[in-house]
């Protein structure tokens, strides 16, 4: 068994708030051999001369307590209790992951109000972006000793705001997980996770990230909003027909407006257009997006049978920015820095796909990301873009499993080593399986809600599902797709459609849409 050394600050905290700690610790099936009670020489007093704890045998220690090398500290707000089994469970699941050093999971917690339920927080996998954004990991933290040291020692760390701490730790450490397990119980009313602008504005210092950081007051969440370096360059990839369609009143080419609205309405304008035109696309639609260019546009043609995989690879073949934007040609863009913004979360190496929020015509959320669970769906679709969304997940950049196609910035270069999109996807899942490939190349893909599209999604094509491509994905991905790291496995997931057997039931019903119809053909 490890030793755990359990960390707590007392800094204006109540008697009665350390004694619900300490009740849990006694309690534990595997207890810590010590408690350091920070900041409060009388609280500490009090804690010492607590006979449950003298008969655990659990040492109350001052702030210089010394710490093994080899111990674990869990750091642990006055008022919360351990769950009884958090520390047998959290020492068998390090045994399965010997080098981890930085570990948080789920919780409980009280009454909003006397009419409402006690709530739990069944969080998602280790997302550094989200991190930047708000305290998601939650207030108890289980890091390896050694880690702790070289951030500053114990009594200095558990000094801190809760978001300081994580973000300062989670740096010094190298792997970092998810317990997806209940390791402990709060009065405290966790509505939504916590957020420290300070915080985040000297990490982003440490860590050499250059960008305006500033904070949502309305819902208490930080936005790192980087910026981009000046020779950044940018290929727009358009596939298209030439369909026309009529777009809030106006019969438009499609392709045309939003080739137009980007150039007119973008910050970011170090970019040039790669339109891939189908052969039967009529003359008058083709002069039209060729004006709509004002110059910047690379024509490449196609003339097989359809397959949306295969025209955003020739696309690409045909580019020559650093990075590749892929846009439908039924999108508009909304917020004037969406690309300047997805241009800087890729300054971030590890970063090769970002994707923004997409609405459709009417204002309402098609895509907040993509959650596998376990076929493939878009976050929140149908709800208004107002809307927080669960533990903030509509107002913070975050790591996701995928990005739809419609609108996503890549690196030209990943893009390539990947071998572009994967042709046995002509019409769905390519994107899906291209975010899934990326990520199994050490990259992450990432989501932000403040980057923003219009998507006029079904009016250019039918949104049926091929079973062929069903069938392909779930082949392919099939424990990725049973093991996405942003849904909580806690979580009840939907029944699989490549696995005709299994048996699910719905979940996060105001979060997940359904899913299109499937053709049997």
């Amino acid at each position: 068994m490890r030793r755990f050394v359990v960390a707590t600050s007392a800094a204006g905290v109540t008697t009665a708030d350390l004694r619900r700690t300490a009740r849990s610790l006694v309690a534990s099936t595997a207890r810590p051999r010590n408690w350091i009670v920070v900041d409060s020489t009388v609280a500490q007093e009090k804690v010492t001369r607590m006979r449950s704890l003298r008969t655990a045998a659990i040492v109350v220690a001052r702030d210089e307590l010394p710490i093994p090398e080899d111990a674990w500290v869990v750091f642990l707000r006055a008022g919360d209790a351990l769950a009884d089994d958090a520390l047998e469970t959290i020492n068998a699941f390090l045994d399965e992951h010997p080098t981890c050093d930085f570990l948080y999971g789920d919780s409980h917690h009280g009454k909003a109000s006397r009419f409402d339920e006690p709530s739990e927080v069944m969080r998602p996998g280790w997302s550094p972006e989200r991190l930047r954004s708000h305290c998601y990991v939650g207030s108890m933290l289980c890091v390896r000793a050694e880690v702790v040291a070289r951030c500053g020692g114990v009594a200095s760390l558990a000094r801190l705001h809760e978001h300081d701490r994580a973000l300062r730790l989670s740096e010094a450490a190298t792997e970092h997980r998810r317990l997806a397990h209940l390791t402990y119980h709060s009065d405290q009313r966790h509505l939504m996770p916590t957020a420290s602008l300070d915080a985040v504005i000297e990490h982003c210092a440490r860590t050499g990230i250059t960008a305006d950081v500033t904070i949502d007051r309305a819902v208490e969440v930080v936005r790192v909003r980087r910026i981009p370096s000046p020779s950044r360059s940018v290929s727009v990839i358009v596939p298209t027909r030439g369909t026309t369609e009529t777009i809030r009143g106006r019969e438009m080419v499609l392709a045309a407006h939003a080739i137009e609205t980007l150039i007119a309405r973008s910050t970011f304008q170090n970019f040039d257009v790669v339109v891939v035109f189908d052969a039967d696309t009529p003359k008058e639609a083709r002069e039209a997006i060729i004006a709509a260019g004002h110059g910047r546009i690379t024509s490449v043609e196609y003339d097989a049978e359809f397959n949306f995989a295969d025209k955003v690879n020739r696309g690409v073949l045909a580019s020559t920015g650093d990075y590749v934007l892929l846009l439908n040609d039924d999108t508009e863009i909304i917020t004037p820095d969406a690309l300047e913004t997805l241009v800087g979360l890729l300054e971030d190496r590890d970063v090769a796909m970002a994707g923004p929020m997409l609405l459709y015509e009417d204002g309402k959320i098609q895509s907040a990301g993509h959650v596998l669970n376990p076929i493939p769906y878009d976050l929140y679709r149908h709800r208004s873009p107002d809307h927080v969304g669960a533990q903030n997940m509509l107002r913070v950049q975050r790591e996701v499993s995928g990005v739809i196609a419609a609108c996503a910035l890549i690196r030209r270069n990943v893009f390539m080593d990947a071998g572009g999109m994967c042709t046995k996807f002509p019409s769905n899942y390519n994107d899906v399986d291209f975010a899934l490939k990326v990520q199994s190349m050490g990259y992450r893909v990432v989501w932000t809600p403040h980057a923003r599209f219009y998507h006029f999604e079904s009016q250019t094509r039918s949104p049926l599902l091929k079973s062929f491509e069903v069938e392909t994905i779930g082949a392919r991905w099939r424990d990725k797709l049973d093991d996405d790291p942003y849904f909580n496995p806690r979580l009840e997931r939907y029944v699989s459609v490549w696995k005709r057997n299994s048996i699910g039931q719905r979940s996060l019903l105001d979060a997940l849409g359904p899913t299109a119809p499937i053709d049997s053909k």
